[in-house]
């Protein structure tokens, strides 16, 4: 349901009246989209630009973490999860601008209990999708 909330009086001919709008809705899932273009490569380029695997936000482990408790049958409350909180393109270029091998992403992920940023590989992480979010 949207209610409407007052916004400001205004008069038109002497006559006050009310402006009103719709509040938005507390529900509504607010997204920010972050977007950069990453220079053209040459048509004939055997390397290219991927999109991340994680985002912003992602609830991981480590995927040592990860195998360690699975091979143990440890509850998923073992599991150390963590946020991803910055991402990173790393790419090597020529003087030129040529990529010299396939640009990767890095991601610096925080625990819950820390403040220190610690950097990762793409393919030393797992997605956790946690059935008590109330752990992070």
């Amino acid at each position: 349901m949207t209610y409407l909330q007052e916004i400001q009086t205004v008069e038109a001919s002497g006559i006050p009246y009310l402006e009103y709008r719709p509040q938005p809705e507390l529900n509504e899932d607010i997204i920010i989209t972050i977007e950069f273009t990453p220079e053209t490569q040459s048509p004939g380029s055997e390397f290219h630009y991927s999109q991340p695997y994680f985002v912003f936000g992602d609830i991981v482990a480590t995927k040592a973490n990860w195998e360690h408790c699975k091979k143990f049958h440890l509850p998923e409350t073992e599991l150390e999860l963590l946020r991803i909180c910055a991402m990173e393109m790393v790419d090597s270029l020529t003087p030129s601008g040529e990529l010299l091998s396939q640009p990767r992403w890095k991601y610096g992920l925080r625990s819950s209990n820390s403040k220190d940023l610690v950097w990762f590989e793409e393919q030393a992480l797992v997605r956790v999708t946690p059935s008590n979010p109330d752990w992070f």
